[in-house]
């Protein structure tokens, strides 16, 4: 069942003139986020669409939401399935473009043989999804799912930032205190060195 929202009229006064598409679109890409992959079954066997638009919304009940245009197949064939979010590793930027409809020839998707519900392999996570709930979102549908498996390792995820798919940088505890005022970026071996620093300076290194 699909959850449509509550009209309401504009305030007496509102500005309501419509914004510049483009504008609000690169306004929205300054927001990094992970990039995953949802798989569920279809009549044709298992499917996925690289998303970014996918958030926690509950711990009690665990839910997740996801994000797709109407215009999508995972739109249409969504609608009261299980479904499972894959976190993509960094190194899966093939992954993420095989789903995206731009696939490599000859490149198979890392499927697990052992899943009930259609899942990848090597990404940093996985959340298994039921369906809980499908939202009215505009031109989206927002698919909301309870959780009920799940499995993650340790390494660094796929992201994307303004229009591209990026990397992990350098963590913000790991560089020095020292506020860069000309925009240029740290090394990361300087974040160590100011550790090795702190170590030595009240003399825990002495023999």
């Amino acid at each position: 069942m699909t959850v449509s929202p509550q009209t309401t009229e504009p305030a007496h006064g509102e500005d309501r003139r419509p914004l510049d598409p483009r504008a609000l679109r690169t306004c929205l890409a300054q927001y990094a986020t992970g990039v995953a992959v949802v798989t569920y079954d279809s009549e044709d066997g298992p499917r996925g669409a690289t998303i970014n638009s996918f958030t926690s919304v509950s711990m009690q009940p665990p839910l997740v939401l996801a994000s797709f245009a109407r215009s999508t197949n995972a739109a249409r064939l969504l609608e009261n399935r299980p479904f499972v979010v894959n976190v993509l590793a960094s190194n899966q930027l093939d992954v993420a473009l095989q789903f995206a409809g731009k696939p490599r020839e000859g490149l198979e998707g890392p499927w697990s043989p052992t899943a009930t519900v259609p899942r990848l392999r090597g990404g940093v996570a996985w959340l298994e999804c039921r369906p809980w709930a499908t939202y009215d979102g505009g031109d989206h549908l927002l698919f909301v799912g309870e959780v009920v498996r799940h499995d993650s390792r340790r390494g660094d995820p796929l992201l994307f930032h303004r229009g591209q798919f990026r990397m992990v940088g350098v963590g913000v505890y790991d560089l020095p205190r020292v506020v860069q005022l000309d925009g240029r970026p740290v090394a990361p071996w300087v974040g160590h060195a100011h550790r090795m620093h702190e170590i030595s300076e009240p003399g825990f290194l002495e023999p």
